[in-house]
Order: C-alpha cells, then sequence, then structure tokens
C-alpha cells in the first residue's frame, strides 16, 4: 500500500441499500460499497426501463473494475484514473446504446467516493449527491448537474423557488448522451468517524441533510445506515427509486 495509507490508520465499513419505492414498476438505479476498497458509489439511471438498468449498472460496474484493478495493485486511484474510469464508463453506455438501438438516449448519473492515501476523493456527474457528516452535521460535498441547480447558481432562482420547480429533474450533465464529459472531483480530508453518504435524488424527496445525518448517526454499521436512510425516505415519498451507499471511517 502507498505510505500514508487510510488502511493504517482507520477501519472502514460500507455498505449500500437500493429499493424500487412505492409506485415506480422498474429500480433504474444502482449502487456499489466496498469497505476493503474504501469505495461507494451511486447510479441513477435515464431512459425508461431496461434502458435506465442497463446504463447505471455499466457505470458502477466498469467503476468496480477499474478501481479494483488499481486497488489490487497495491495503489491508491488518481485524479486522472479517476476520470478515466468515469470516460470509459461513459465510452460503454454509448456503445451499448449503438448495438442495441432499443436502449438508444439512455444515460445515467454516477457519484463515487473512494479514500486515496488519507484523503477523501469525489467524483460526479448528474443529480446523484453525496455528503460528508462530521461533528453531527451534513455537508453537501457535490452540486446537482441540473438545468434548475444551474439557475440557483446563477442567480436567476431561489432555492425555494429551485425545489418545487418544474423542471427540477432536467440533467445538464450525465453520462451517455455525449462522447466527451465534464465531471466534477472534490477533494478533501478524512478524519475519525467521518460518515459519507451517496444518494441518488429519490432520498432527497424525503429527507433533508439534517436528517440525514441524524439516520446515519443512530445506526450501528453502514449497511444499517443505508437501509434506515431508504426506508424512512420511502415512508414520507416513496414515488421515486431510492438509493443510498454509506461509508464510515473509524479508529484501526
Amino acid at each position: 500500500m502507498p505510505e500514508g495509507d487510510w488502511t493504517e490508520r482507520y477501519a472502514v465499513d460500507a455498505g449500500a441499500t437500493s429499493i424500487t419505492g412505492t409506485v415506480r414498476e422498474h429500480n433504474e438505479d444502482a449502487a456499489c460499497a466496498h469497505s476493503e476498497m474504501g469505495m461507494v458509489a451511486v447510479a441513477d439511471g435515464l431512459g425508461g426501463h431496461n434502458a435506465g438498468e442497463q446504463a447505471s449498472g455499466i457505470a458502477i460496474e466498469v467503476l468496480e473494475r477499474r478501481l479494483g484493478e488499481i486497488r489490487d495493485a497495491g495503489a491508491s486511484p488518481t485524479v486522472e484514473q479517476m476520470f478515466e474510469a468515469f470516460g470509459e464508463a461513459n465510452t460503454e453506455i454509448l456503445q451499448d446504446a449503438e448495438a442495441n438501438p432499443e436502449r438508444a438516449g439512455m444515460g445515467t448519473t454516477l457519484t463515487c467516493l473512494v479514500l486515496v492515501e488519507n484523503r477523501v476523493l469525489v467524483g460526479h456527474i448528474g443529480d446523484s449527491r453525496a455528503w460528508r457528516i462530521r461533528d453531527g452535521f451534513a455537508e453537501q460535498l457535490t452540486r446537482d448537474h441540473t438545468l434548475v441547480g444551474q439557475q440557483v447558481r446563477d442567480g436567476s432562482l431561489t432555492e425555494e423557488e429551485a425545489e418545487n420547480h418544474p423542471m427540477r429533474h432536467v440533467l445538464s450533465r450525465c453520462l451517455g448522451v455525449e462522447p466527451s464529459i465534464e465531471v466534477d472531483l472534490v477533494e478533501g480530508d478524512l478524519d475519525v468517524d467521518d460518515i459519507y453518504v451517496l444518494a441518488s435524488d429519490g432520498l432527497v424527496h424525503g429527507l433533508d441533510g439534517e436528517a440525514i445525518a441524524r439516520i446515519a448517526m443512530r445506526a450501528k454499521e453502514a449497511e444499517e445506515a443505508s437501509s434506515s436512510l431508504v426506508n424512512e425516505a420511502c415512508e414520507i415519498d416513496g414515488t421515486d427509486n431510492i438509493t443510498a451507499a454509506v461509508l464510515v471511517c473509524r479508529e484501526r
């Protein structure tokens, strides 16, 4: 392992849960959680049944394969390798759609968190989200790549106006639509008792940051936290697929 690797100091617990919800017939979300890799990821597919499921599944599979190969080689992923993994996922989705015309137009969000030495690296495209919970507070690490989200950042819409805007779910970026993509990369420090939550937008329909922190902190294990998050969100609003992946850092 690299010098100063997170495995020397931290014991990492990761878990993920994904449910269809109470209205949708199919689950187009996908997720993964690997404690030994220090990695969690969430993808929210679009394009209808089969297409959406295929796109999100490809995205997660590529990340697991590429980042797993790096970790198996005794290294930590670099920023450049994270970009490459997202690019490869984008290419594979486009190639699959070309080979299967019935899936033309499919795409997916993708948010991935991986531990790199003693830091956190988050790759992100779309409107799935990542939060860091530290000292009882949830901080959103990602920004939504939606048309409405961009209007909020430009100052033409308020946060309150955006919450109920009819176009709030229209993506401005995702995988599988264009040959070139723009991925956000966020880097941060890592500390004992940090909790990271990644989720599809279905979770946000039911829970705000304060609720996410409260639910995640009361769980004893990451898998329990992810399950509690999606189930409580579903009780409030189950109109969408709901997925959460949780990674917890404890002192070894």
